[in-house]
């Protein structure tokens, strides 16, 4: 059943987003300046992506459906909301702005509608950003990309860009990745829209995140971006991504999600069965007891609880009220645990270390339910890289592209992915000679993990301070990491000064 369900998956219809707030006006110009405008609008369309068996992508409207090569190609996109909108977001976001306590580990970000926003400090071009740059990292790491890639972020934020970290859960789906990223992604702009006007919209991905960014360029044009800086891309099948994926990992997973062999113990008196837990379920309701300890009033509630013992415990193990059947921690031991632990908790949150752990959770989080989707019988990604690899040739279009490779990385494929954006634009021009999408790769040195090899901006500023700009990249190991920094800066102040 699973396996039907992941075959009719990869053929179906993907709802993407319910466009009621915007609407898009498309622009050829030539500079990130001008561009394709994100409005406030009350007749948009409700656009989806749409993959067929034969691997064919078109967009389909509830006006009507056309192929993408219909659709007008945008040279930029630009992100801006009528002014006339009641909502008052914008100013939510100069409140939450100002009244910020900054910690060393959170630094200046912002947590807003399941985004993470950096904002260019106020001594950089008096605060209005040069572009919004919306990042997504890589694999695991993408579900904290303000901690896992802080520096690289950071320092852009200092050039004077506005970033838009949007974290995702792993999954081997990429369309529903997508889905959620920019349904996450848009409930922000309409406020980042008011407060700094139109702003070109950058897409920056590392890894699966560059994979993940040349999908929503491909597959969802209502989503536009004036540029696209895509580094490390790879695109491989699930069996070269995940070694021995078939031989060890399926099989293991399998174990860890099905529940432990064991004889079934059962209550006679109420019928009850109860079978001990599996690893996945021990793990996901673990996870569910740490998260706890970082929301609220920061113990778990009576339902965790309850569920807590009916996992863990046999029937016969239970002590439960008779009068209510479930596990009910008495208000005033509540109340007391309460005021024990909240002095502790408030001053780790205001040091940083809570939400700190809470990030570090939701990066474990995403184990269990990999291990549960490989025990279904998942066997690729969806979509196939051959059809990612189809789509990004027939259907991708940001017209400008910055490819980043590093020089010892084995798993890279950003030269497999020139050449299909080469294709694209060949393919265009055959239609609509006076297109043209320029693609621009850069080699430097350093790693796959380079991105994310360096300290915080704010230590690696002080090191600075004491050693020097350069013995301090050197000594804390940043240098190349800051050296990303530069190429996206310098590519990027080539087309906005454009």
């Amino acid at each position: 059943m699973k396996m039907e369900r992941i075959k009719y998956l990869s053929v179906a219809v993907i709802a993407l987003i319910v466009t009621n707030t915007y609407s898009f006006s498309y622009s050829s110009s030539c500079s990130l300046s001008r561009s394709v405008f994100l409005s406030s609008s009350s007749s948009s369309s409700i656009s989806k992506c749409l993959a067929t068996k034969d691997d064919e992508f078109q967009v389909e409207s509830s006006n009507g459906s056309s192929s993408l090569d219909d659709e007008p190609l945008m040279r930029s996109a630009t992100l801006s909301i009528d002014s006339s909108s009641g909502s008052s977001d914008g100013e939510s976001y100069r409140t939450r702005n100002s009244n910020k306590r900054e910690n060393f580990l959170e630094g200046r970000w912002e947590s807003i509608h399941g985004n993470y926003i950096l904002r260019p400090p106020i001594s950089s071009n008096d605060g209005q950003p040069k572009a919004l740059i919306h990042f997504l990292g890589g694999a695991f790491v993408g579900a904290s990309p303000h901690l896992a890639y802080r520096y690289v972020l950071e320092k852009l934020s200092e050039r004077g860009y506005v970033i838009v970290a949007t974290p995702y859960k792993l999954t081997f789906d990429h369309l529903a990745t997508c889905d959620e990223i920019i349904s996450r992604f848009e409930r922000c702009a309409p406020g980042l829209a008011r407060m700094y006007g139109a702003v070109p919209v950058v897409g920056l991905g590392h890894s699966c995140g560059s994979l993940l960014q040349v999908l929503i360029s491909a597959l969802f044009p209502d989503t536009p971006r004036a540029a696209n800086i895509l580094i490390s891309y790879n695109n491989k099948p699930i069996s070269d991504a995940v070694p021995f994926f078939s031989e060890v990992v399926t099989p293991l997973a399998a174990t860890l999600a099905n529940p432990q062999n064991a004889t079934v113990i059962e209550n006679s008196d109420e019928g009850q069965a109860w079978n001990p837990p599996s690893v996945v379920d021990t793990l996901n309701l673990g996870l569910k007891l740490a998260k706890a300890s970082t929301e609220g009033d920061r113990l778990p509630s009576d339902q965790l609880l309850n569920e807590v013992v009916t996992t863990f415990l046999p029937p016969s193990a239970r002590i439960i009220p008779e009068t209510t059947g479930t596990v009910i921690l008495p208000t005033n031991v509540r109340d007391s645990l309460q005021k024990l632990v909240q002095p502790t908790a408030d001053a780790l949150d205001d040091s940083g270390v809570l939400p700190t752990f809470s990030q570090l959770l939701e990066v474990a989080d995403q184990v269990p339910s990999l291990l549960q989707e490989v025990a279904d019988g998942v066997e690729d990604f969806i979509p196939s890289p051959a059809s990612t690899a189809s789509v990004a040739k027939k259907a991708y279009r940001a017209r400008s592209t910055l490819l980043v490779k590093f020089e010892n990385d084995s798993i890279d494929e950003t030269e497999e992915l020139e050449m299909l954006l080469n294709e694209a634009e060949r393919i265009m021009r055959m239609k609509k000679p006076m297109i043209s999408m320029g693609v621009d790769l850069r080699t430097l040195k350093g790693n796959h993990a380079t991105p994310i090899l360096a300290p915080p901006l704010q230590l690696a500023s002080r090191a600075e301070e004491i050693l020097g700009p350069e013995d301090a990249k050197e000594r804390l190991l940043y240098k190349e990491a800051d050296d990303i920094v530069e190429t996206v800066v310098d590519w990027l102040g080539g087309l906005v000064n454009g």
